[in-house]
């Protein structure tokens, strides 16, 4: 990945067609991201997007991802949940639930299993909290990734590297014998 940063940003008063154009117009010096940075940003980068992908993909595996749930009189009697995993409130004698497809294909057989067996309406959204449960919006808080199992980002964080960036730019703009500007 290439990047192009930069905390302050220019416009060039005339039609600019290069990086080198835009240099020596605005009397500033482009150089060559330290080997060690450009190596730090690319683990970084690839430490991130591992993470949020191992997020992603717990979230969407969790069993407690609520598919549908089947309610009669505000109750809510039988939940199916998107890994197929099944729920119901009172055991009933002589369900045999499906074993024979997973994830959402299970989850579908199962639910038109239970809509036999149990009496209410499905709903797929806009769910009930279960007993014990003080809102819907809890069924959905245990389908985060537990933060202790994702991918650990052990690159320093943008910002430390922003200062040795901010130094090997002051350093080729003295080299090109242009003062380096004072921020702030």
């Amino acid at each position: 990945m290439s990047r192009i940063e930069s905390s302050n940003s220019f416009r060039g008063r005339e039609p600019v067609t290069s990086i080198g154009q835009l240099v020596e117009q605005k009397q500033m010096v482009a150089f060559k991201l330290p080997e060690h940075l450009q190596a730090e940003l690319a683990l970084h980068d690839q430490q991130v997007e591992a993470r949020l992908e191992a997020n992603r993909a717990a979230a969407a595996a969790n069993p407690d991802k609520v598919f549908a749930q089947i309610v009669k009189n505000g109750q809510v009697m039988a939940m199916v949940y998107e890994s197929g995993t099944a729920f119901t409130q009172q055991n009933m004698p002589g369900l045999n639930l499906t074993e024979d497809f997973a994830g959402q294909s299970l989850a579908d057989q199962r639910l038109a299993q239970l809509k036999r067996a149990v009496p209410g309406t499905v709903i797929y959204d806009n769910f009930l909290p279960l007993p014990g449960q003080t809102r819907a919006s809890d069924i959905k808080s245990s389908s985060r990734a537990d933060q202790s199992l994702l991918p650990k980002v052990t690159a320093r964080g943008l910002g430390d590297m922003t200062e040795e960036i901010a130094a090997a730019r002051d350093a080729a703009m003295l080299a090109a014998g242009i003062p380096p500007k004072k921020v702030g």
